[in-house]
């Protein structure tokens, strides 16, 4: 009976390692002679460094260096993600005396330990010379609302808005918010003569060796970039963050190792952050429920140096059958570090205020929200007119109000309680689109029966490693603890960034062609003049849990086979690119750059689907929300690993309760800074506020998207959640929250 390793819930191959503490993260790398590096930081958001007095810091002792923009190294410039670079910002800290914003890096201390290099980072007499600042899109001294994505226009949407029976027309605001990953950035950096070895916790190896390579003015060969264990990104990771270059650029002045570990608090403007949005969204409908118009508009938080622009529009005008939509897409310029990459960075903001406003339609309308957003279900993009390679959106809200016992909900808001305490059930949407990277994975089949696959792609904790031990288990009958799997270093052949849910979908692509490979070369050499089956035709030859089995039945084992090959080795090299993408973009990822595909592709669209549904309970004396129970049914092609898929299902849907009812960043207008830049007071979801949570994925069949017709699932269960909740919100008290997160003061009105 052939092995089938493919989409069963197989344990993570890297567990134990994790659990045990033998899995070496970034921190846990220190090559000898290390010293230890500290950042100094500004505390004003705008102006220029006055004075700086840096004598108190070099007298600590075992100070070794103390870099500001005085006496450091002039480093080329890099471009932003978003302009096609590699640079989490096109600002670099310490090329001049200008401050851009609160937490900015002023100086880099790097000492014998790291006692001393704190200690010296503190002692640094700094003055300034303030401007005023905003940070937050509300201030009037941020700037003008600027465009910065082509509109989508599609009919008339105004004037069919105009003429519509029924219409809601409201605003939706999502705040700033921050990565809490557990694993805190950090940075080694060694140099061997011209060679640079950099160990930093990456979602994008390749372009972190290439932009690396450009800031410092070195062959992009001369860079090695290690990651093999991330642990937790959500985006935060997936660029070159400027301490990384200090960081080295400091280890090649000093000529020895130096190690940085960002703080909790320094994390905060080290990195990247969700950029805070204002929104309108504006539906009309006919009397029966069609819709007639769709308007989507969006006001996104950017920084003054570049234009990060998330149009999430893309997404929610693709959505429904509306004959007529328009979206526009601005960004307003404030006085922060530049916002980027955080779980489904565009649709999480969009659709919150999309399926809160399909709610309210569904409202005014006195139709079921279940049964409105199936009336509206589009048999193509709406947007290209291009066939779905499948979309099973309605089997999702079929089976999600199912299980969630849906048909057993009164409409009326405050209809529902169990004693005094109100009940409210809401749904939303949850949608992700499919896109794919190219990408290549080397594959070496032992004499001894093992296997080992090498990828410059990451596990940043969603089962990479497993899933893709899985592929070649499928394919060639070798058990799971016979497959070794390498990823995360920038030497191994070109993989996806793990970002936008495209590295299952992209690496499996580029796997599935590396072992078709090895299988042809397998079975010419069993065909062969030396083989068990010379003379026998390849074409009668099949390959069956690890043997070769000719057309009477005899077998040969694949080990066998390989043993008769130079050094007892088969290696071979596969590689995938999504479908009509140009060689110029392959070769673009190939050298380290961005190449994304999709969600539209010469001849289909591609997404994957969710129904969500939410209950929730409020205590109408102290206003408490609380979210005892939770359903998802998700549609995402081919599940590859059922346990690590419906981890990441249920993790982003946990995501989505504590961004509809917790987190935010705060923000200091006066001093136009983040204060709450600590866990203790950055509020997410723990155990506590986690009830039920129910994932179901549905078995859909997609023959289009890749080999295995696989969807990104990393991003999907966070989207519907935050509406879904609001809609519930509504539904127990007759509030409507048009904002995130929902607190206790938005429902005091409650009688």
């Amino acid at each position: 009976m052939a092995t089938v390793a493919i989409g069963q819930p197989l344990s993570r191959k890297d567990g134990v390692a994790k659990v045990t503490g033998a899995a070496r993260y970034t921190a846990d790398f220190a090559a000898a002679g290390t010293a230890y590096a500290q950042l100094a930081t500004s505390t004003v958001a705008k102006g220029r460094v006055a004075e700086l007095d840096t004598s108190g810091a070099k007298a600590v002792p075992g100070v070794l260096l103390v870099l500001t923009h005085r006496n450091m190294d002039r480093l080329q410039p890099l471009k932003f993600i978003f302009a096609g670079g590699e640079a989490q910002s096109s600002f670099m800290p310490l090329m001049s005396d200008e401050i851009r914003y609160a937490g900015q890096a002023i100086a880099l201390v790097v000492a014998e330990t790291q006692e001393a290099a704190d200690d010296a980072a503190r002692r640094i007499g700094i003055a300034y010379r303030a401007e005023p600042a905003a940070a937050s899109i509300h201030d009037q001294d941020a700037g003008a609302p600027a465009d910065a994505a082509e509109a989508i226009e599609i009919g008339d949407a105004e004037a069919a808005f105009a003429a519509a029976e029924v219409k809601v027309d409201a605003g939706y605001t999502t705040p700033a918010q921050h990565h809490n990953p557990i694993e805190l950035y950090a940075t080694t950096a060694s140099w061997q003569g011209d060679k640079l070895t950099v160990y930093v916790p990456s979602q994008w190896v390749k372009g972190t060796q290439v932009g690396l390579a450009k800031a410092l003015g070195v062959p992009p060969d001369d860079v090695q970039v290690i990651s093999p264990y991330v642990g937790g990104g959500f985006g935060s990771k997936a660029s070159v963050m400027p301490h990384t270059v200090l960081v080295a650029a400091a280890a090649r002045r000093l000529g020895r190792p130096v190690k940085l570990l960002v703080s909790r608090e320094d994390m905060y403007a080290a990195g990247s952050f969700r950029p805070a949005t204002t929104q309108r969204v504006a539906l009309a409908a006919s009397r029966g429920g069609s819709l007639q118009a769709l308007i989507h508009e969006q006001n996104g938080q950017t920084s003054r140096m570049d234009q990060a622009c998330f149009p999430g529009t893309e997404m929610t005008a693709r959505m429904y059958a509306v004959p007529n939509i328009r979206t526009r897409e601005t960004v307003i310029a404030t006085d922060v570090n530049t916002p980027g990459f955080m779980r489904a960075p565009f649709e999480t903001p969009t659709f919150f205020g999309l399926e809160s406003a399909m709610d309210e339609l569904a409202v005014a309308l006195g139709m079921d929200p279940v049964e409105l957003r199936v009336k509206n279900e589009p048999d193509k993009d709406p947007t290209k007119g291009l066939p779905w390679s499948s979309r099973s959106l309605v089997q999702c809200y079929r089976r999600g109000a199912e299980r969630f016992g849906w048909s057993r909900r009164t409409p009326e808001p405050g209809s529902m309680r169990d004693g005094d305490v109100l009940i409210g059930w809401g749904c939303a949407t949850a949608t992700y689109p499919t896109q794919l990277f190219p990408s290549s994975a080397r594959l070496r089949l032992a004499a001894n029966g093992s296997a080992w696959v090498g990828c410059a792609a990451h596990d940043i904790g969603t089962g990479t490693y497993t899933i893709a031990a899985q592929i070649v288990a499928d394919r060639f009958g070798i058990p799971m603890d016979q497959i070794t799997v390498e990823l995360g270093d920038s030497r191994l052949p070109t993989g996806p960034f793990a970002g936008g849910s495209v590295t299952a979908g992209s690496l499996s692509g580029a796997l599935v062609e590396a072992c078709n490979t090895a299988r042809d070369r397998l079975l010419q050499a069993a065909a062969g003049p030396d083989g068990p089956f010379a003379g026998v035709a390849v074409s009668q030859l099949r390959l069956e849990d690890g043997e070769i089995v000719g057309p009477d039945g005899p077998r040969e084992s694949l080990a066998a086979i390989v043993n008769r090959m130079p050094a007892g080795v088969l290696e071979v090299e596969g590689a995938w690119a999504p479908a009509g993408m140009t060689a110029e973009n392959v070769e673009r990822a190939r050298r380290g750059g961005v190449a994304m595909a999709g969600p539209s592709y010469p001849t289909f669209s591609a997404a994957a689907f969710g129904a969500e549904f939410v209950e929730v309970r409020i205590n109408p004396r102290t206003r408490t929300i609380r979210a005892p129970r939770m359903v998802g049914v998700f549609a995402a092609g081919r599940i590859l690993n059922a346990k690590t898929a419906h981890s990441q299902l249920m993790g982003g849907m946990v995501w989505g309760l504590s961004n509809a009812l917790l987190e935010e960043s705060e923000i200091d207008r006066k001093r136009a800074r983040f204060v709450n830049a600590n866990i203790a007071e950055y509020h997410v979801a723990v155990n506590a506020d986690v009830g039920s949570v129910e994932v179901e994925m549905l078995d859909e069949k997609d023959e289009l998207v890749n080999p295995l017709g696989a969807k990104g699932i990393g991003e999907l269960g966070i989207v519907g959640t935050s509406a879904a909740v609001a809609n519930a919100v509504y539904h127990a008290t007759g509030i409507r929250v048009r904002k995130t997160p929902i607190l206790i003061e938005d429902i005091l009105p409650l009688a």
